[in-house]
């Protein structure tokens, strides 16, 4: 889940959490929010913590978690000093952390008008459940309106138009989240 912050002259999203250290070196442990952390490469700088201060990713590892090398972070003190600071990235990189051309930020789905394959309207997507497969969409705050993000009801996204069309099969508006 990727989440928009407005900076001063930028926007930021967050990306992660530095979470720990790693080693004596200054390699700090990441909890992310991304399917490939290594795209991380791809992108010229991080910026940490609510300062929004500008680091450039000199390594990535994986050790059971994402593991980042930054610049000038080259001892344990350093690196300590990281611990439990978001990691956010510039608004105009975002599109760099995309794998597939279906997947789409929060911020792209969050306030989306949805229509059936006949144009009726449904309604707004107000919420997304993370359940493990695929996303569920919360349709006007209403637990009744639930849409799993799948290809198979997911139709059309044109997050230009802020318009998202499902192909609705009897049953599927009106179940609910098992918690």
């Amino acid at each position: 889940m990727l989440i928009l912050f407005k900076g001063e002259n930028m926007k930021f999203f967050k990306i992660g959490k530095i979470i720990n250290t790693h080693g004596l070196k200054g390699m700090v442990r990441i909890d992310y929010y991304l399917k490939d952390p290594e795209m991380l490469m791809t992108v010229p700088e991080i910026y940490l913590g609510k300062d929004k201060n500008e680091y450039s990713i000199n390594q990535i590892g994986v050790n059971k978690k994402i593991l980042l090398k930054l610049k000038d972070i080259d001892t344990i003190e350093k690196a300590e000093r990281l611990k439990n600071i978001e990691i956010f990235i510039d608004d105009k990189m975002k599109h760099f952390l995309i794998e597939e051309k279906d997947e789409y930020f929060t911020e792209e789905i969050i306030g989306i008008d949805v229509y059936d394959t006949d144009e009726n309207f449904i309604g707004k997507i107000t919420k997304i459940y993370k359940t493990g497969k695929n996303d569920v969409y919360e349709i006007d705050n209403n637990i009744d309106k639930l849409i799993p993000a799948s290809k198979k009801f997911i139709k059309e996204i044109d997050t230009k138009n802020k318009k998202m069309t499902v192909e609705l099969i009897e049953g599927l508006i009106g179940w609910k989240l098992p918690y």
